[in-house]
């Protein structure tokens, strides 16, 4: 026996609809995240705080060195830098259907020192990464 079903065009509709509705979602959280990140990040030379990436597996990740760099810069403004960096990333993603994972990456050579603390600081570090994974899992 055998039978044979039309699928109408509003079903392919609803399934377009319900995909731009999970790619929204996802460049939401993104967004978020990459907020998130930039917030919370310490400035000093802003190496840091510019040096995030989102990757999905090909390309080099941004990393920029602090070494030689002018202390005590603009806080909001390198924030904003790193920030728009983030969301150049994420409007490179042409289709999030292809992309088996986004990962946030810091590239730069002292991120791990940001992280847990330098040799010769006086106080842990600021956990930036700890704190993500404690917000977004």
């Amino acid at each position: 026996m055998k039978t044979r079903l039309k699928v109408s065009e509003s079903f392919y509709k609803k399934i377009k609809k319900a995909e731009d509705l999970i790619e929204y979602k996802v460049k939401d959280i993104l967004t978020e995240i990459a907020d998130t990140a930039v917030t919370i990040s310490p400035v000093d030379t802003g190496a840091y705080v510019t040096s995030f990436s989102f990757t999905t597996g090909s390309g080099r990740p941004r990393g920029k060195s602090s070494e030689g760099r002018p202390r005590k810069q603009d806080e909001s403004h390198m924030k904003s830098e790193g920030f728009n960096n983030l969301m150049s990333d994420i409007d490179r993603i042409t289709d999030f259907k292809e992309v088996q994972y986004i990962s946030l990456t810091n590239a730069s050579p002292h991120a791990s020192d940001v992280e847990y603390g330098g040799p010769k600081w006086k106080t842990s570090g600021y956990g930036v990464f700890a704190e993500l994974e404690d917000r977004y899992g």
